[in-house]
């Protein structure tokens, strides 16, 4: 009996991934992969995204050239999907299609042929994009095989070519075999390849792997591993080797699927298929890490009592409700979509670059977190971000709107917020909470987003880290978790996070999480919030410029008459007002009176393209230090005083000027340090710099008056 295996690799870098790690993976796993099993003359399929593509092409054209002899010769089998590796189930359908119609351009363009079966981007499945597939000629796809045990199918019955139907429409599915995932190459090769012969004691009829192609010399302690050292052959040559050359596994075949699905059964018909209906579904591992801690701790105990059950965990979408930031992000590039693809008639024709940004923005690694950095990695963010203010920058120029304003519920809360863009700032300020969720620069050449400051949430990882707490091995690294194994001088190199490095430094102040967006600008009482009704909002447009007047509650006072009070949520009352005007400045009037002495604060938050390297810095009254400082003074009020955070990678500073007009306060605090996470990611647990915090702390005296301009500027260097 023929055991076909069909051996498959998925190749991806992220927008916004810094060059020196395209280098990087590509002289560890793609390149070295791709060379390897085409000398070796063994047949597989490839999928690379759009982005990566790109890179090969200028950067190993040769590679380019190995992949297309493979395919002209019937070896490789290159895979469809989204070019920009989006989550195909979180974007509208036009964009799933342009998507998908992008790559396959793409490999039509430098392979000469169009392919017909589809990589889904982290095996996130949703029954409604068969259609898409299909219309951009894609016929058949991989998922995990925890995804049709999902469905009821028996592990008996995994080793089948499957076909699911929506609307009308029949799409053809492959289950990618987890525990050979695992395996490969993480086990010795004879391990490997009983692993695909054998399915639960009984000779297999089909066996499929298909993962990251990174793990295959990309991930730590591999790159030996895999392709070997000092002469000496590495796992993938031996198990190519052992495949062919011994007659314990002479009944493998590695296939394509393509071919396999025009074999035929039987009487001369065609490969059967077995009727399945998925759930919106992903890998299982994906389902755990959408979990908050106490669901992930209640599936733990549920799992460890019922090991061989399908239990599922949640679906990619819930990342969208842990993280607020990624929720924003989402709804900001959907709002986005809907403008550009349906402009008025004159200009849509205007709106080519537009759209191909807005293609960047859904690439969907800065949208989660799992075992890579995911959402925290500031790099990875600002990518999206960049390419989705670019190609709002784009449309703003097609439809010839300077100004644009409107109130739109832009974080799903039931409360609309305020949006205002004009030539140089694009803003979205919460009336309730008097704050800004999101703060972008938008001029030409400078294009940033400055409040994108990230904040640590509850992870189940950190909940671990705190559990296990410092532990040395014999070297003295510390890492948490049990001792490493590491690969032992030639032992099989453990998957990843077996066990986790962290930082010798690290503190309680660096696991402190938060729920919510760290806002980019707002007001505190006390340490506490400044509440604001929507009643008590006003705006007006003038010029290019959009003025915002926030007031506190309307409340009786003992003479009858009313005045305004701002409220926190401990219950302090404070009367304030608060004008905010965006023109080619951000300023802040900020007047106010407190019934009971407190200290009010006003805060900004800042992320830079440079980091915390050495191009950015902050400049105190002449006084030049690092990003990475804490810094405290006390500054006069009745003068201007200015701030300065230069960033010469990005090559603008931001200019903070401030002025106090008061009768009782004569100096008041200032302010500034460094914000950072923690978070898992293939190397162990890493502190990542994600901005700044400039806060101007006010002791304000009951019953005086206390008024405040701050503006803030942006400037070439």
């Amino acid at each position: 009996m023929t055991v076909k295996f069909i051996l498959g690799f998925h190749c991806h870098q992220p927008v916004g991934n810094f060059d020196f790690v395209f280098k990087e993976v590509h002289m560890k796993s793609y390149s070295p992969l791709i060379r390897t099993l085409s000398a070796l003359n063994v047949k597989f399929c490839l999928h690379a995204s759009g982005i990566l593509l790109e890179w090969w092409e200028k950067n190993d054209p040769e590679l380019i050239k190995i992949i297309s002899e493979g395919v002209e010769k019937g070896a490789i089998e290159i895979m469809g999907g989204g070019y920009y590796e989006p989550i195909l189930a979180s974007i509208p359908c036009r964009d799933r299609l342009r998507q998908l119609e992008m790559l396959n351009a793409s490999l039509k363009r430098l392979f000469g042929k169009y392919p017909s079966g589809a990589w889904i981007t982290e095996r996130i499945w949703q029954p409604d994009i068969i259609k898409d597939l299909k219309e951009a000629g894609l016929n058949y796809a991989f998922l995990d095989d925890f995804q049709f045990f999902q469905a009821g199918v028996s592990p008996e019955d995994i080793d089948n070519i499957f076909r699911t139907e929506y609307g009308g429409q029949y799409l053809d599915v492959f289950p990618i075999h987890e525990r050979l995932r695992y395996k490969i190459p993480f086990a010795e090769p004879d391990e490997s390849l009983n692993e695909i012969l054998y399915l639960n004691g009984r000779c297999s009829k089909l066996s499929v792997m298909f993962d990251d192609g990174e793990k295959m010399g990309g991930w730590p302690d591999t790159y030996e591993w895999v392709y070997g050292k000092d002469g000496n052959k590495g796992w993938l040559d031996n198990f190519v080797n052992e495949a062919n050359s011994n007659n314990n596994y002479s009944e493998i075949k590695f296939e394509l699927p393509s071919d396999i699905l025009k074999e035929g059964s039987g009487g001369g018909g065609r490969q059967s298929r077995v009727p399945v209906y998925l759930p919106v579904s992903s890998y299982r591992e994906m389902g755990e890490w959408t979990l908050s801690i106490p669901q992930r701790n209640a599936y733990e105990e549920i799992r460890a009592r019922y090991p061989s059950a399908p239990l599922s965990g949640g679906i990619w979408h819930n990342f969208l409700t842990r993280y607020p930031e990624a929720n924003l992000h989402h709804k900001r590039m959907m709002h986005l979509s809907y403008k550009i693809n349906y402009p008025a008639e004159n200009c849509r024709k205007h709106l080519g670059d537009a759209l191909n940004e807005l293609m960047k923005s859904q690439a969907n690694d800065a949208y989660w977190h799992g075992v890579f950095g995911g959402i925290y990695l500031p790099h990875l963010r600002r990518g999206i971000h960049t390419a989705l203010l670019s190609s709002y920058r784009m449309y703003k120029d097609a439809v010839k709107e300077r100004i644009e304003k409107e109130y739109y519920d832009f974080d799903s809360d039931g409360e609309n917020e305020i949006f205002f863009s004009n030539d140089f700032w694009c803003i979205i300020y919460k009336p309730s909470a008097g704050s800004f969720i999101a703060l972008d620069y938008i001029e030409k050449g400078l294009i940033h987003s400055l409040g994108d400051v990230f904040c640590l949430h509850d992870e189940y990882d950190i909940l671990k880290l705190k559990e296990n707490g410092n532990k040395k091995t014999k070297d003295g690294e510390i890492y948490g978790g049990s001792e490493n194994g590491g690969n032992g001088g030639g032992n099989p190199p453990e998957t990843i996070h077996k066990e986790a490095k962290y930082p010798s430094d690290l503190c309680d102040e660096d696991l402190i999480t938060r729920k919510g967006i760290l806002p980019a600008f707002e007001i505190l009482f006390n340490g506490e919030n400044i509440y604001f009704e929507d009643e008590s909002i006003e705006e007006y447009i003038d010029k290019g410029s959009i003025e915002l007047k926030a007031g506190g509650f309307l409340k009786e006072n003992s003479e009858g008459g009313l005045k305004c009070v701002g409220k926190t949520l401990g219950g302090s009352e404070i009367m304030v007002n608060l004008n905010i005007t965006a023109g080619r400045s951000l300023e802040f009037f900020i007047d106010s009176k407190a019934e009971t002495a407190g200290k009010l604060g006003v805060i900004y938050r800042f992320a830079f393209p440079g980091g915390d390297g050495p191009a950015v810095n902050i400049d105190i009254g002449g006084d030049i230090k690092g990003v990475n400082s804490r810094i405290e003074k006390e500054i006069e009020t009745g003068a201007d005083n200015h701030v300065y955070l230069s960033d010469s990678f990005w090559g603008a500073k931001i200019i903070i000027k401030e002025r106090t007009e008061t009768k009782f306060l004569e100096k008041y605090d200032l302010f500034f340090k460094p914000l950072t996470t923690v978070s898992l990611s293939e190397n162990g647990y890493e502190r990542i710099f994600q901005g700044a915090e400039l806060k101007y702390s006010f002791n304000l005296t009951p019953g005086e008056d206390f008024s405040s301009i701050i503006i803030i500027d942006v400037e070439n260097i």
